[in-house]
């Protein structure tokens, strides 16, 4: 509603200043956590608490079809198609709506936009577990041969699910790459959720599953099982 975008729109100004946070030649020396298709993530040269979500030159992203031409053309010529504004403004939705401390339980909380000269900067929480070693990605775990129990990561994954049905948080991209898997002091895991445009930016054509709770809770279930699916049938590094 109306409101709510005034809300919204009023977190965005007063964040994104336009100060420059971080010299080049910080980001250039500062540790790589890792790259997506169109961002890569490093560790604050200010903060080992928080994650730099940065948009990638142009001449490094993969563009494979004509709708990703376009996309990455409208990413870079227009802000409200630039992926870590998205990603903000999804955010400062669900904030609006659901307490800090309730959102941390499963989703890394994005803490500032900035104004760079290599374009909007997004602060995140950098996810760690409780020894202080940085989270990873339940597709890095998978990737690369490491152990992992499918009991605990499958419950995991109903607990993720059953919490983003409780809160009617429309989260659908429960793909490997966006969850890491972190270690709690009982030793058993918890799945965080490092990326939440979907949230705010449908796949849909009508996005029936964001206005209807039943639709979404059901589309909720199908990506969790068939995530569950892909951990069982998987014989990479799970016990």
């Amino acid at each position: 509603n109306l409101c709510s975008k005034q809300f919204i729109s009023s977190l965005i100004v007063k964040h994104m200043s336009g100060k420059i946070m971080y010299s080049n030649a910080e980001l250039q020396q500062a540790q790589v956590l890792g790259a997506g298709a169109n961002r890569y993530c490093v560790v604050s040269p200010h903060d080992e608490g928080i994650c730099l979500k940065i948009i990638l030159p142009p001449q490094q992203r993969q563009i494979k079809n004509w709708r990703q031409r376009l996309q990455r053309y409208l990413s870079q010529n227009f802000v409200r198609f630039n992926e870590n504004y998205i990603e903000w403004l999804a955010y400062q939705r669900l904030a609006h709506k659901i307490s800090p401390d309730v959102l941390r339980q499963h989703l890394a909380a994005c803490l500032q936009l900035d104004q760079h000269q290599l374009g909007l900067i997004l602060s995140c929480e950098l996810v760690r577990d409780t020894s202080g070693e940085i989270s990873l990605s339940l597709h890095h775990y998978l990737k690369n041969n490491l152990s992992l129990n499918t009991q605990q990561i499958c419950q995991a994954i109903d607990e993720l699910a059953l919490w983003l049905i409780k809160h009617n948080i429309p989260l659908f991209d429960l793909n490997s790459g966006n969850l890491v898997v972190q270690y709690q002091p009982t030793g058993q895991l918890k799945l965080k959720c490092i990326d939440v445009k979907s949230t705010f930016k449908s796949k849909e054509i009508i996005p029936l599953s964001y206005w209807s709770k039943r639709l979404m809770h059901k589309k909720i279930r199908r990506r969790a099982s068939r995530l569950k699916d892909l951990i069982k049938n998987s014989s990479v590094g799970v016990e």
